[in-house]
């Protein structure tokens, strides 16, 4: 299992992985010069693919697009549930890896 359930019950270390991913995000469109809906688009491609079509939960998208495209900060009970779901998995961060 990984660590996330853990250290997402700590709002500080919720607030380092969003600042994190939303920094990873940023660097992937100034690398392949993409607005952020373009940088959106081609990423929520990666996530159904790292998910799978028959596990993918639509909730699951719209949070992490609020997260990237609209700047809304994860709560620790969002991140918690979203890792629960996925404990052997991190698909966000796999699917940002691949446009690195």
């Amino acid at each position: 299992m990984n660590q996330f359930p853990k250290d997402f019950n700590n709002p500080e270390k919720v607030r380092e992985w969003y600042l994190g991913i939303k920094a990873v995000f940023k660097h992937i469109q100034q690398k392949n010069n993409w607005f952020k809906q373009k940088a959106w688009d081609k990423l929520k491609i990666e996530l159904i693919n790292a998910v799978g079509s028959k596990s993918f939960i639509p909730d699951d998208l719209d949070w992490v697009e609020g997260i990237l495209i609209k700047d809304i900060r994860p709560t620790t009970q969002e991140c918690l549930r979203v890792a629960k779901r996925y404990p052997q998995k991190t698909p966000l961060l796999d699917s940002l890896k691949k446009f690195i």
